[in-house]
């Protein structure tokens, strides 16, 4: 009797374990599916997210392109259909012999001249070729790109293209890079020798490593019958959660952020540490520049005098536009930010390294136009150019870029 008891006893309690097994397990789920639609309706998930799907290695400019690749691309500001041509780059394919005797050029930059969160025809150099129809541009811009990568994509592509101005889209939040590259480096980046002298230091990798790193890169997020379990996992996971693309999204995006908040800065002010990641873009408008900027400066001389010796020898123009940050057309954004991360406005002079780049320009020889001015002024009338949370300019940003482009080339007498 008693052992009956107690058997019934045993059951009912592994009946209630199971019970809250079973109910954590749903509200788990639960959970998991309300964050998953918290997703996909508040800041959707593109592939483009994952670069492996529209970005392979490259021995010498680092990344590209994957040649006729075409997704969309897609976060709660916009959605976009991105179409690379047999280069690799987002525009259509362009013949390099100039058969045609058109205005040709060819445009280096970053995410900006990529075409970050508009359609391949809403580029500000596209829209350029509506305003005259002899205009030609071969856009090579690459996400996440950078002077010193920009000079590498010309020398190696650009230059093999017949053109009349190389133009370099150079955004004035985070160009201004400092590499302090190494002999064992690879790809090889731009930097000084022990003589002083600007010169690609490092190595390239072979072709039999980079067609293994390329293979490495496919199979993670690419459908294969030699994938083990772990990576069918994690496959299935990524093309049918956007959640979990999400964490690894937004995992380096997040530990940033808190290493720029005014928390993490009181800390480490409490202990007489200054916290370098709260500046942001704000460090190149400090009274003085820290090291790295001085350094980053030194950098950018040299990359834009080797680009203008290389468009000398292709009988081309080389042409600067400053983009500017969004904080700068706007002192509403501008002292909201600086709140945020516990600064004073009146530490940092916002338009200097427009300035500094512009004079830059001038001593150089380089044709330069800043779009800051009359963005500031067109922003204060209460036109919009910049995507809200995003930074990267919208449609209307990027045909004010193109108006204002033209008028200047047209200027100096480059175009009737």
């Amino acid at each position: 009797m008693k052992q009956s008891v107690t058997n019934k006893a045993n059951l009912s309690k592994n009946k209630k374990i199971l019970f809250i097994v079973i109910m954590c397990m749903v509200t788990l789920l639960v959970c998991l599916s309300i964050f998953e639609i918290a997703v996909r309706i508040i800041s959707p998930q593109s592939d483009l997210r994952r670069r492996d799907l529209f970005f392979r290695y490259e021995p010498f400019i680092g990344a590209e392109g994957i040649p006729n690749k075409k997704g969309i691309f897609a976060t709660r500001s916009f959605k976009t259909i991105i179409t690379l041509n047999n280069e690799g780059f987002r525009d259509d394919n362009h013949v390099k012999i100039n058969t045609q005797n058109k205005f040709r050029i060819v445009t280096l930059g970053d995410s900006f001249t990529w075409g970050h969160g508009v359609e391949n025809d809403q580029i500000y150099m596209k829209v350029l070729e509506k305003y005259d129809s002899n205009i030609e541009t071969i856009n090579m811009g690459g996400s996440g790109g950078d002077p010193p990568t920009a000079l590498k994509a010309y020398i190696s592509r650009g230059i093999y293209y017949e053109h009349n101005v190389v133009l370099h889209g150079f955004y004035i939040g985070n160009d201004i890079v400092a590499y302090y590259p190494k002999d064992d480096d690879s790809p090889p980046q731009w930097g000084f020798d022990s003589k002083g002298n600007f010169v690609l230091i490092g190595k390239m990798k072979s072709q039999e490593e980079v067609n293994e790193i390329r293979k490495k890169s496919e199979e993670r997020y690419s459908p294969t019958k030699k994938r083990n379990l772990k990576k069918r996992i994690s496959y299935w996971f990524v093309r049918h959660f956007q959640l979990f693309t999400f964490v690894g999204n937004y995992r380096d995006y997040c530990s940033n952020l808190l290493k720029g908040s005014v928390f993490y800065t009181r800390i480490l002010k409490y202990f007489g540490i200054e916290n370098k990641g709260a500046y942001g873009f704000l460090d190149y408008c400090r009274k003085k520049d820290p090291e790295d900027v001085e350094y980053g400066w030194k950098l950018l001389s040299e990359t834009l005098k080797t680009m203008k010796d290389y468009a000398i020898q292709a009988s081309a123009e080389l042409y600067v536009i400053i983009i500017p940050h969004d904080i700068q057309t706007s002192q509403k954004l501008y002292e909201k930010t600086a709140r945020k991360y516990g600064h004073n406005t009146l530490e940092f002079d916002l338009e200097k390294p427009n300035r500094k780049l512009a004079a830059l320009c001038d001593k150089l020889g380089i044709g330069c136009l800043d779009l800051l001015p009359l963005m500031k002024e067109e922003t204060s009338k209460g036109n919009c150019f910049f995507f809200i949370r995003d930074g990267h300019w919208n449609a209307n940003g990027h045909r004010f870029a193109a108006r204002e482009i033209y008028k200047d080339m047209k200027k100096r007498g480059w175009i009737k």
